[in-house]
């Protein structure tokens, strides 16, 4: 049910104008394993070994050709890449990094592409045919691909890859889109057409609106069923471009209903109602089966086509940032970036002088590794203050940036340090690891969700180190002050012991001891004069819970150990999380199956430990507690101090220990342990909803936390499965932060697949937090374990952006941003209650209409969000905007939209550059397979663009290319190869990021019959000759045996008259 929101005007009215979502390929998952046709848009006779191309295939085909391409290329760091005929992602991945690297960024930026292409079928962007050159919307299609592009262009520029990636992958769902939507496929078309998504180039020979262009589909009346004849031949024969109306369309609110009087093609299949207006039937190759596409029979054409588009666009982007840029944005690195944010106030002194020391130690290890750090950022905070982000790929200028910096300042207790963290996030890449060093807790916690959403958009893990300026007894609460016997006693003020008693009762219960009570703290003047500023006494349970569900730990260390403790942000590799308990206060047993796929695994206990004894299946005993431990080959101490013990064990040092390892430990005080290794084989559990009521019916990702009322399923993604040789997969299940096991689910089929959907019973679970582990056999026979770092928290309430995350304005706009929120709880209660908040990354001023709503059970409302753009905002700089729904059961549900700025209409430059063939010398009569090798052949082609001036240039084939200053506006490049290659491509970018595609054509190569007329003669007759003979073979062995078994019958009938006789 839609209840509008107070401000909600016209937009309220819209959601309930709308109907299903219309779009071209499928997103993913209409076909399950377990669940079959789950969308029920299948044929009963169809055959599941038919190949189906939804937007994911399609997708992930493009991008590994592409990728292969890059590794043929660019020869790696290490060793050489051998390419071999028909390598999955994953094997090309491995073969380029090495079989220890895991492939996680990288597929999950690819299913995160995957992903935003099949976002594009769900909500108003599914039922805009603008988005998918439906009902004949081809120059509006156009115009939003190359009104895009720069924008994708200028975040990977930027560094916001996620951003890139949503806007990327809305791109190609539309580029994909034109081959299953149009006639393209059906005029004849055997290649891409190279025009689409292109600026400057538009799509020419369209249909005229009032141009008949289908006929009634002669096989079935009521339009459903396969229809393959019932374009008109007038637009077959003129070569017309004309697309399917879709019953579902809408334009800005406004349905766009199928021309009546004009026979047009519809969409066509089940679900499209316009089917038995005018023409029945429809057009659409969406699936292989005739109940939902009636030309189904073109779907793989349709389908090979868009992925040769899909690669050619990608080609294009790569093109424009230069190779660097683009793996990174596709997270082909095998190690994440390091980010340092770090506290500044005066307290702060010792921890800025280690990561001066940090920073020194990674500048050597980044010139000697083979795969250092993706990339450095560093952000400092003091009050109220913080910023600004220094981000390189070379690690001496943060070094540089660090040795500038003075701890001063400060002076309360809490500090910005949720409001570092939020700007580190934004500039963060997807997957980094994120450290904060403060001794002060949190002074704006208003954030504290908006940071934990962003860090699992991007998938960061954020550990937080913690020094305190007394004997900190941990993040709990309990305060262990040790007995001074000097003369001079510091006594608390009345405010100040309230603020200890308050801090007491926000810290779950957890008492406050203290020698001599609330009272009075004895403190020596040494030790007053000596150590940092005495602040008041918080809670720092914000940092752990942060720690906790971003899938990390809080490190705390006294003042005189920060030294030791910074090391722990050297030497960090992409790492598996084998083993994850939280909240630790009895001794604890664990037994941790390290498989053979596993190079090196890290034991990282913290809290107080009275004992902590690691053992190896040979036998051997590490004692973790003990500074300089000789125990064996392949151990080494990471971090040593009083609150935390990290070690490292390299497996390829003890080949005989692969096998169960065990960890006993202790702990004096609340503990945490995190086993982590070093494997390609991880698992990346991602929540997917059924769009069951669409035109177009997909599985669509959960942008944020999963809800308890809707259907859901989990799909687990196992990593690493093409070169793992796994032997079997036995189960996953849900499991809380202390070990708890919540919920059992086995996999339908034990053999190991690249991806798993797991139905996820929602509805019968309770509320809470929760991660995924899953359990199985490697292919040596032992068993082995992984386990999501980050942890989910099951919601009551679903957010979404109904007009798509992808918003942009210009610097001084004021924009207007619909949410809607639903309540979702599963619970019989009558109403729910949420708080929403809104903040973006920058700091910009930003604000709701209803900052607290109370809906009915599947009620939802839409509010909407106010953010002014800032004046001094520089055009195509990226931001994000986070909203989130706190219930007043207290789970948080959080939702992204991402920002783009872009320049004043009257400001930009939209005009891509533009060329002009100079001069070509000809291939006439080079160009067979004999003679094309015989000639070179030479054109100069002239450059310019009047506005930005050219940023980029290449071409395909590749060439070298003259060297020239950035906003060149003229320039002439000469193209030189072998007749054998006749055609070049040559592409611009200028500093706008627009492109502009020049085509020089010198004829094409003569492909010569591999046999004359005279020998494919003497084939044909030798075949027929053969067959005559076979035949006359055949039929003398019949009469043969016809014969023989004659002879038989009278031999035994002639047998007993003979012996009554």
């Amino acid at each position: 049910m839609w209840r509008r929101g107070r401000n909600s005007g016209p937009l309220g009215l819209l959601l309930l104008a709308l109907a299903a979502p219309s779009a071209a390929f499928l997103g993913r998952g209409t076909l399950l394993e377990r669940e079959g046709d789950i969308f029920g848009i299948y044929c009963d006779e169809f055959d599941r070994g038919t190949r189906v191309w939804h937007h994911r295939e399609i997708t992930r085909e493009a991008v590994r050709r592409v990728i292969v391409d890059h590794f043929r290329t660019v020869p790696p760091a290490k060793g050489v890449y051998n390419h071999r005929d028909g390598m999955t992602l994953e094997e090309a991945y491995a073969e380029y990094f090495g079989t220890e690297s895991s492939p996680k960024p990288f597929l999950s930026a690819v299913a995160s592409l995957v992903d935003a292409a099949a976002e594009a079928d769900a909500g108003f962007l599914g039922s805009d045919p603008r988005y998918h050159f439906g009902g004949e919307r081809f120059s509006e299609s156009q115009q939003i691909l190359t009104g895009r592009w720069p924008r994708i262009v200028k975040a990977i520029q930027a560094g916001d890859y996620s951003a890139a990636i949503y806007m990327l992958g809305l791109s190609l769902s539309a580029i994909q889109d034109f081959y299953s939507y149009s006639n393209w496929v059906e005029l004849g078309n055997e290649e891409f057409n190279p025009v689409v998504g292109i600026s400057g180039l538009s799509l020419s020979d369209v249909a005229d609106p009032q141009e008949g262009t289908c006929k009634d589909c002669s096989t079935d009346a009521s339009g459903v069923g396969a229809c393959p004849d019932n374009l008109l031949q007038d637009i077959l024969d003129t070569g017309k471009l004309t697309s399917g109306y879709n019953d579902g369309d809408a334009v800005a609110g406004r349905r766009v209903e199928k021309p009546r009087g004009i026979a047009k093609c519809s969409h066509g299949g089940s679900r499209d109602k316009s089917r038995n207006t005018g023409a029945r039937g429809g057009i659409n190759k969406e699936l292989p089966t005739a109940c939902f596409s009636p030309h189904h029979q073109l779907h793989e054409k349709a389908a090979q086509q868009a992925i040769q588009a899909t690669e050619y666009y990608l080609t294009l982007v790569r093109g424009a940032v230069g190779d660097d840029l683009f793996v990174r944005f596709l997270g082909l690195y095998p190690t994440p970036a390091l980010v340092l944010v770090l506290d500044t106030t005066d307290s702060m002194d010792k921890e800025l002088a280690a990561l001066v020391h940090t920073a020194s130690r990674l500048v050597q290890q980044h010139a000697s590794a083979t795969y250092p750090p993706a990339e450095y950022l560093f952000v400092p905070f003091n009050d109220p203050t913080y910023g600004p982000v220094t981000r390189s790929q070379r690690p001496d200028e943060i070094y540089q940036a660090l040795t500038a910096l003075r701890a001063v300042g400060g002076g309360d207790e809490a500090e910005l340090s949720m409001s570092a963290l939020r700007l580190a996030l934004h500039h963060a890449p997807p997957h980094a690891h994120v450290f904060l060093f403060t001794d002060a807790s949190v002074k704006d916690p208003e954030l504290f969700d908006a940071v934990v959403g962003l860090a699992h958009a991007k998938s960061i893990k954020v550990t937080p180190v913690l020094t305190m300026p007394i004997d900190y007894g941990g993040i709990s609460g309990r305060m262990l002050l040790p007995e001074i016997e000097e003369e001079e006693n510091v006594t608390l003020s009345d405010a100040a012991a309230n603020d200890i008693a308050t801090a007491e009762g926000e810290m779950e219960g957890n008492a406050v001891s203290q020698r001599g009570g609330f009272g009075s703290i004895s403190r020596s003047k040494r030790a007053a004069r000596t150590a940092r500023p005495r602040r008041q006494l918080r809670s720092f349970s914000k940092y752990a819970e942060l720690a906790e569900r971003t899938g990390s730990q809080v490190v705390e260390s006294p003042g005189d150990r920060v030294e030791e403790t910074a090391r722990i942000v050297e030497g960090a590799a992409k790492q598996a999380v084998l083993w994850k308990d939280i909240g630790v206060t009895s001794p604890q047993r664990i037994k941790v199956p390290i498989d053979s796929l596993i190079s090196s695994f890290e034991v990282s206990v913290t809290g107080r430990l009275s004992s902590a004894v690691l053992t190896s299946p040979s036998g051997s005993r590490f004692d973790l507690l003990a500074r300089n431990n000789n125990a064996g080959q392949g151990y080494a101490v990471v971090a040593f101090t009083p609150y935390l013990a990290r070690v490292r064990v390299d497996m390829t040092q003890r080949p005989n220990d692969v096998g169960e390892w065990t960890l006993q430990f202790n702990p004096s005080d609340e503990s945490s342990v995190v086993i982590s290794g070093r494997t390609p084989m991880d698992i990346m559990p991602t929540f997917y909803t059924p769009d069951t009521f669409g035109s177009h019916p997909s599985l669509q990702r959960v942008a944020g936390q999963p809800s308890r009322s809707s259907d859901t399923y989990l799909d687990v993604v196992i990593t690493g499965v093409d070169t793992s040789n796994l032997r079997r997969v036995d189960r996953a299940y849900l499991k809380d932060s202390t070990g708890r096991e919540l919920l059992n689910l086995d996999f339908p089929i034990k053999s190991p697949r690249r991806n798993t959907y797991l139905k996820f019973p929602s509805r019968n679970l309770q509320a809470g937090r929760f991660t995924v582990v899953v359990m199985g056999v490697d292919g040596s026979g032992r068993p082995f374990r992984r386990e999501s770092g980050a942890q989910w928290d099951l919601v009551d309430s679903l957010l979404g952006f109904p007009l798509g995350r992808e918003v942009w304005g210009s610097p001084g706009d004021n924009l207007k941003i619909p949410v809607v929120i639903t309540n979702t709880n599963a619970d019989n209660i009558a109403q729910s209650t949420y708080f929403i908040s809104a903040y973006d990354a920058l700091g910009s001023t930003v604000s709701l209409d209803q900052k607290r709503v109370t809906l009915g059970r599947d009620e939802s409302v839409v509010l909407t969000v106010t953010m002014v753009m800032a004046s001094s905002a520089l055009p195509y700089t990226t931001n994000t905007l986070i909203v989130t729904a706190i219930s007043n059961r207290g789970d948080t549900s959080h939702i992204q939209a991402h920002l783009s700025v872009v320049p004043k209409a009257f400001l930009a430059d939209t005009t891509p550059p533009t060329c002009q063939v100079l001069s070509k010398t000809p291939c006439t009569g080079y160009l067979t397979p004999e003679t094309c090798k015989q000639r070179y052949w030479q054109t100069d082609v002239r450059l310019w663009d009047a506005r930005s001036g050219i940023f980029q240039v290449s071409t395909s084939p590749p060439s070298d290319i003259p060297v020239f200053a950035s906003g060149t506006h003229e320039l002439t490049v000469t193209y030189e190869a072998l007749c054998c290659d006749p055609m070049v491509t040559v592409i611009a970018y200028d500093a706008a990021a627009n492109l502009g595609v020049c085509n020089v054509d010198n004829g094409s190569l003569e492909v010569e019959p591999l046999l004359n007329t005279g020998e494919i003669a003497g084939i044909v007759v030798g075949a027929v000759v053969l067959l005559l003979l076979l035949i006359l073979l055949v039929v003398g062995i019949v009469i043969r045996r016809r014969r023989t078994r004659t002879e038989d019958v009278t031999l035994r009938r002639r047998g007993p008259h003979n012996s009554d006789e």
